[in-house]
């Protein structure tokens, strides 16, 4: 047996629950709170990802700020690490002084960030060196705290959902007057034109 609910039940639903929709509908909510893009927050470990072409090794070494990291002929030194918050897209950025030991072998000192590897690159035949990731401790430079963003004020409801009423002589053109709009359809239609 199959059991219907009444239209008027069910309209009385719909009525009830309006007050509620209207009240969600509105009330204004702050935007979120997201850091401004030229953010970031110091910390006190690298971490980069070595790869050996001679082998086809790789080997990802967590390196302490300020110290050297020997990986076969190879010394990593970095002297910054900084990552974006977590409000941000991710990215990491380190300042290594990378020195192949090698006779002839190659250096590089500058940044290295992880999202964009090719903008700091180490040109050696032997050795592979990429950013991965910052990690342990916080240190300079620190992040501010989040701005408190305010939530924006709810328009006036008046009580009235229905559109004014036109004003004007009730003409067949809305646009009367304005000398960028025709009034009419031109009766012809162009001729001689390539279309």
């Amino acid at each position: 047996m199959r059991r219907t609910v009444p239209k008027a039940v069910a309209c009385g639903v719909v009525l009830a629950a309006m007050p509620m929709l209207a009240q969600a509908a509105g009330t204004a909510l702050a935007p979120p709170a997201v850091y401004a893009p030229d953010t970031w927050q110091g910390k006190n470990t690298a971490v980069v990802r070595v790869l050996d072409r001679l082998d086809a090794h790789v080997e990802v070494l967590s390196v302490p700020v300020g110290t050297t990291a020997h990986y076969k002929s190879l010394d990593i030194t970095p002297s910054r690490c900084l990552q974006r918050p977590p409000t941000l897209s991710p990215d990491a950025a380190a300042w290594l002084a990378l020195q192949d030991k090698h006779p002839n072998g190659a250096t590089f000192q500058g940044w290295m960030l992880a999202a964009e590897p090719a903008l700091g690159v180490f040109e050696s035949p032997v050795y592979d060196v990429r950013m991965v990731r910052c990690e342990g401790a916080d240190t300079e430079p620190m992040l501010p705290p989040l701005p408190k963003p305010v939530a924006p004020a709810a328009p006036p409801t008046s009580g009235s959902d229905t559109a004014p009423a036109p004003t004007g002589d009730n003409s067949s053109s809305n646009h009367a007057g304005n000398p960028d709009i025709p009034d009419a359809i031109p009766d012809k239609q162009e001729t001689g034109g390539v279309y």
